[in-house]
C-alpha cells in the first residue's frame, strides 16, 4: 500500500512531472520483468519507452502512449509465468 505522504507528494505535482513520473515507474517494472526473463532464461529483448515531457503529446497520444508500454509489460509478464508453470 502507498504512504499517505508519497500520495501527497504525488498530487502536489504539476500534470508533465506526474507524466514523468509514470513513465518512471513503468520503466522500472519493465527493469524488473527482464531480470525475471533473464533468471527464466527468456529473451529479454522488449523497451518500455520513455515519456519526454519536452515532445509536444495531447492526452490522448499520451494515454496511448502508456497504454502501449502497459501492454507490453503484461505481454512479457505472461511468457513469464507461462514458463514457471
Amino acid at each position: 500500500m502507498m504512504s499517505i505522504n508519497l500520495k501527497e507528494t504525488f498530487k502536489e505535482l504539476d500534470v508533465n512531472d506526474k507524466k514523468n513520473v509514470i513513465s518512471r515507474e513503468l520503466i522500472l517494472i519493465g527493469e524488473f520483468v527482464k531480470k525475471m526473463k533473464d533468471h527464466y532464461g527468456l529473451d529479454a529483448d522488449f523497451d518500455i519507452k520513455n515519456y519526454d515531457v519536452n515532445t509536444e503529446t495531447n492526452e490522448d497520444d499520451y494515454l496511448l502512449f502508456i497504454y502501449e508500454d502497459i501492454f507490453e509489460i503484461e505481454k512479457q509478464l505472461i511468457s513469464v509465468l507461462s514458463r514457471m508453470e
